[in-house]
This record gives C-alpha cells, sequence and structure tokens, in this order.
C-alpha cells in the first residue's frame, strides 16, 4: 500500500466514524466525539511519521489497531447512556471507572469530602483537567487514554527497533513492524487501555520508560541525543507518581538492570535517575498523590491484602490452594511463586465470560495473542538468555523480574496490574523471531513449540476444571478474612 492510499483509508475510516457517532449521539456530541478521536489518532501518527524506521506498513498497523479499538469505544459510550437518565456528562460508568469518575465530578464541583477520596486521586485530576478545558464529559478522558495506547503501540515498535538494530540483520523499518504487530496482538491490553481506567497512562508511561531505557540496553549506534531520552524518562516517572506510583520501583529497578553491563560508563546517569525517582516518591508524599505506607502494607501482605483480593466467586477455588497466602512471611509467599506466576499468567480466561457473551468481553478475553506473545519469549528465556553469543543482555530481564514481583506481592489475582509489562516482552519475543528468521534454532524452537502448546492446553483444561469445582473435594475450605 502506497502512502496516498493509506491517507485515503484515514480519510474513509474518519468519514465512518463521524456518520456513525453523529447517528448514534447527535450532531454535538457526535461531531465532539469524531475531532477528539482524530486527534487521539493523529499524535501517535505524527510520532510515529517522524521516527526513524518508518514506513507505510507501520501506518497501517496503527490504522488497524485504532478501526478496531473505536468501534468499541463508541459501543462502550453508547452503553453507558442507553437510559434516558445518563448522559455523556453523567454516564452509567461501571466498575472502578465509575469511583474515578465520581471522585473527579466532586473534584470539579468543588464537593469532594473525606469519604470520597481515593488513595490516589491522580487519574481523577487529569480528567478534571481536561473537563476545564473542553467542559464535562466521557468523550475527553476516552479519548485520552485511546491516545495514551496507540502512542504506546507505536512506542513499543520504535523500542523494538532501538534495541535490535544490530543484533539482528532485519532493517530497523521491519523491526519497527514487527514490534507494532506483536503489540497489537494484546487485545486484553488494548481494551482496558482505552477504559477510564489508570491503566491508559501506565501504558504510556511504561512505554516511554521502556524506550528511555532501551538506550541504556542498546548498541553503541543508537546510543544518541541522551538528552531526549533523560526528559522522556522523567515525563514517564511523573506520570507515574500522579497515577500509579508503584510502577515508581518498576523503574529503579530497569535503570540498576540497564547500567550492571556497563556500570562504569553508566553509573552516573544511573545514580541521577534514581535521584530523580526518590525525589518523585518524595514529592508524590507530599503532595498527598498516594500513601508511601499503603504500598508497604501490599508488600507486606497482612489481613487487608488477605480481605480484598482473590474474592470474586470465580477465585473461591484459587483462594482454597493459596490458603493464607497473605499472612505467610515473604519466603514463604517466594517458595509459593510459581503458582501466582502461573495464574497470572494465563489469566484472564479464554472463556470467563462464555455466559451472556458480548462484544466488550469477547474482544477483552481475546488472550492468544499473549500466549503467542509469552510462549516465544519464553523459548528465549529457557535456551538463549544463557548463551553468550547469542542472548540480547539485561533488557530481557526487566520485564520478567517485574511480572514476577507483581506475582509475588499480588498473588497473581490482578490481572490489570501486570498488562503494562506485557508490551515491554514484545522485543524478546521479536528477538526471537528474527533469529528464527536467520535459520538459527528452529529445531528447538519447533519442540519448544509443541511442549508448550501441550502445556497451554493442560493449564486450560485444569482451570476450567478448577472454576467448575472438579477439585473442590481435594481442596480445603476458603481462608477466613479478619
Amino acid at each position: 500500500m502506497s502512502q496516498a492510499l493509506l491517507m485515503l483509508a484515514e480519510v474513509i475510516a474518519v468519514a465512518l466514524l463521524a456518520a456513525a457517532a453523529v447517528h448514534t449521539f447527535g450532531w454535538s456530541d457526535g461531531l465532539s466525539i469524531t475531532i477528539s478521536y482524530f486527534i487521539a489518532y493523529l499524535v501517535p501518527r505524527i510520532i510515529l511519521t517522524r521516527s526513524r524506521g518508518y514506513t507505510v506498513a507501520a501506518g497501517v498497523i496503527l490504522l488497524a489497531v485504532t478501526a478496531v479499538i473505536v468501534p468499541f469505544d463508541l459501543l462502550r459510550l453508547a452503553h453507558w447512556t442507553q437510559l434516558d437518565e445518563f448522559t455523556l456528562s453523567f454516564p452509567n460508568i461501571q466498575g472502578d471507572g465509575r469511583n474515578y469518575y465520581k471522585i473527579a465530578l466532586a473534584m470539579y464541583n468543588h464537593t469532594l469530602t473525606g469519604k470520597d477520596t481515593l488513595i490516589q486521586p491522580g487519574f481523577s485530576m487529569m480528567i478534571v483537567g481536561l473537563w476545564k478545558l473542553f467542559g464535562v464529559s466521557a468523550v475527553w478522558p476516552q479519548a485520552m487514554n485511546l491516545m495514551f495506547t496507540l502512542t504506546a503501540v507505536v512506542l513499543t515498535g520504535l523500542t523494538t527497533r532501538r534495541l535490535l538494530t544490530g543484533r539482528l540483520s532485519c532493517q530497523p523499518s521491519t523491526l519497527v513492524v514487527m514490534g507494532m504487530a506483536l503489540c497489537a496482538m494484546l487485545s486484553h491490553y488494548l481494551v482496558i487501555g482505552t477504559s477510564i481506567l489508570k491503566e491508559g497512562t501506565i501504558f504510556l508511561a511504561m512505554s516511554m520508560a521502556g524506550f528511555s531505557l532501551a538506550t541504556m540496553a542498546a548498541i553503541d549506534q543508537e546510543r544518541h541525543l541522551l538528552w531526549r531520552d533523560i526528559i522522556l524518562l522523567l515525563a514517564a516517572a511523573v506520570l507515574m507518581t500522579i497515577v500509579r506510583a508503584s510502577y515508581l520501583y518498576f523503574l529503579i529497578l530497569g535503570v540498576v538492570l540497564m547500567t550492571l553491563p556497563h556500570y562504569r560508563r553508566d553509573w552516573p546517569m544511573a545514580m541521577g535517575f534514581i535521584a530523580m525517582l526518590v525525589l518523585l516518591l518524595i514529592a508524590g508524599r507530599f503532595l498527598e498523590l498516594y500513601s508511601l505506607e499503603r504500598h508497604s502494607e501490599v508488600i507486606g501482605g497482612g489481613w487487608n491484602m488477605n480481605r480484598f483480593y482473590i474474592n470474586s466467586e470465580a477465585q473461591q477455588p484459587y483462594k482454597s490452594l493459596l490458603g493464607y497466602y497473605f499472612l505467610y512471611s515473604p519466603l514463604h509467599r517466594l517458595l509459593w511463586l510459581p503458582i501466582p506466576l502461573a495464574a497470572q499468567y494465563v489469566s484472564p480466561l479464554p472463556w470467563t465470560h462464555l455466559d451472556g457473551i458480548s462484544y466488550f468481553n469477547l474482544m477483552s478475553r481475546c488472550t492468544w495473542g499473549w500466549y503467542a506473545v509469552g510462549g516465544i519469549s519464553m523459548f528465549y528465556y529457557l535456551v538463549l538468555s544463557w548463551r553468550r553469543h547469542d542472548n540480547m543482555g539485561a533488557w530481557a530481564w526487566w520485564p520478567a523480574l517485574v511480572f514476577a514481583a507483581i506475582a509475588h506481592v499480588m498473588a497473581g489475582s490482578v490481572v490489570r496490574y501486570v498488562l503494562p509489562i506485557q508490551p515491554l516482552f514484545v522485543p524478546v519475543a521479536a528477538y526471537v523471531l528474527g533469529l528464527l528468521h536467520q535459520g538459527k534454532w528452529r529445531r528447538q524452537f519447533t519442540i519448544w513449540a509443541i511442549i508448550y502448546i501441550v502445556l497451554m492446553i493442560a493449564a486450560l483444561v485444569i482451570s476450567i476444571k478448577f472454576k467448575h469445582g472438579f477439585f473442590d473435594a481435594w481442596l480445603p475450605e476458603p481462608p477466613i478474612t479478619e
């Protein structure tokens, strides 16, 4: 496809969006939706076009991802306003998004009370900032998260190019396309990213941080204009401070890991990064954007965690299996790590919402893309990571350790928290695919693919048997809570 054909496809897509939005919401709201969503697409489109390695194929992937997500968002907006008493300014949002929107309304109307405050109100503050500019509507935070998620897809492609240029014989443009295509397979990631939740902002922040830190892990030819990466990392850290400060700890871990291979060269920059992150933690605590005490409670476990997590009906067999997990010592929980890791890896299960299935839960439960990216990455960790001439350095261990840390702390029970980490595995999977394209490790990968598929089928069958109570007779009763 030529650049002219891509632009024609974009014009047609915008026209279809306008027609659908105006038909569903009327002229005023329909035009607002069209303009805001067009800008949400245009920003990552410009970033991609101006980047090194851009091709029309990368633009096609971005347009395709947008074409999948935007109808989903329109259906979601229509669902929130289907009853007469609800409007785009006062939508019927469900779940955690309802709380963020309610707090934002209270902030905007200056009626916020102590009982309404969140542990971390930064996302609601961002919504209020949009409303100060454009007026109260669910459209603006939706469009903002769409822009953040699409930008994260683009940055994943650029990070893949930055990390693998010089390590593979592929052209930089091919690496960008490969990274974006693999990220586009993470359907649950894309669907959650456009919800009125913190995730969209964290997706952007982690992708910005990943792209910045890739400078430290890349070959020397890719280490240029470091001041841009320092600014980008600072911006990512500020977003994390405002929205979900616990990810700052993962950022510190990333800086340390990227520094280790060339610590004599990079330690001054690493110490500067770490000092900056520590200052942001202190500033966020001082401004009451979050509670460091809450962070320590989560890491330490205890009755609060035992009460708040793994409490849905579908999770009760898993809770029985783990017992008093959050009351165990850190070492005891560490010994249990393979089970939370497995639970976190396979969740959300593809059949979670087979009853009353809809477009909403169908899209979010298409987890096969993650299984593919994760399975290819696992081949790297099992076969290539310890081979001196066929590994990609420190980078690959960052997402792996963060994934394990979240599983350890949350017992593998909160899927959303690990979603921002999934695209960080994309360069690892792309590296394996690049080696296979060069004719390396094909026999070993074929053997691993067969073993992996058998293991995944077994894991999914065991999971559905757990859900249907097949193992209940062998499990203790779910632990009581305080």
